[in-house]
């Protein structure tokens, strides 16, 4: 079962990108940004470190109903709280 946070995220959230750019799910990416600062990132930083040290694990994949998650590189994510953040 999808959470309720994620739903709202799938529908709200449009991509902007083309589709060949679309390697992130840009939902799941900000669920798993909202999951790492609640465990206590406090800074993009720390938001990829978490993301690079628990995306991959069966619980974090199960909970979002996938079997592969790609997360973004450094960069890419900064990108990401850059847009965000305006």
């Amino acid at each position: 079962m999808e959470p309720e946070l994620l739903k709202i995220l799938k529908e709200h959230i449009s991509e902007q990108a083309r589709p060949q750019g679309r390697q992130y799910s840009l939902p799941v990416i900000m669920f798993l940004s909202i999951i790492a600062i609640l465990m206590g990132a406090k800074n993009p930083i720390e938001v990829y470190k978490w993301m690079k040290a628990n995306a991959k694990r069966k619980e974090i994949k199960k909970l979002l109903g996938v079997e592969f998650i790609r997360i973004p590189g450094r960069s890419r994510l900064y990108d990401f709280f850059e847009i965000v953040d305006k």
